[in-house]
């Protein structure tokens, strides 16, 4: 029986110490240095400057409307929509005598598809790509 190289060679202690204390040691210098190189947030959405001095409006234009406070409604209105309520959820008995005829539709529509149409879309696919599947082979490959 072949015997392989790492099973025949043995690694000291000190040195799997060493390394795995070198490792850590690295791993923990570079977090920070990480961390540095990321930009930062951007900075929030802000709105145009308030215009504190507003301009003058040009000779001979009407003047501005009057501007008219409205204050929000305390709640937000909720609108129900027009129609009988939803049906409740089956009681638990019901539930398990529809839980086989639920099952039989499944495995009908899923396999039907799977074992009758599945298998005429693989082969109109081969026939139209080949069996490579229109990607050529890695000339690497012998």
């Amino acid at each position: 029986m072949q015997k392989f190289v790492r099973e025949g060679t043995e690694v000291p202690a000190l040195w799997r110490t060493t390394c795995a204390l070198a490792c850590a040691l690295l791993a923990l210098s570079g977090a920070p240095a990480a961390r540095a190189g990321t930009p930062p947030p951007p900075p929030p959405p802000h709105s145009a400057p308030q215009n504190t001095t507003p301009h003058p409006p040009p000779p001979g234009a009407p003047p501005p409307p009057p501007s008219v406070y409205v204050p929000t409604p305390a709640r937000p209105t909720v609108v129900v929509p027009a129609g009988p309520p939803p049906p409740p959820p089956l009681p638990l008995a019901m539930r398990i005598i529809y839980a086989p005829f639920y099952a039989t539709g499944l495995v009908l529509r899923y396999g039907l598809y799977y074992g009758i149409v599945a298998p005429f879309e693989v082969l109109g696919r081969t026939l139209a790509y080949g069996v490579e599947g229109g990607v050529d082979g890695d000339p690497n490959q012998q």
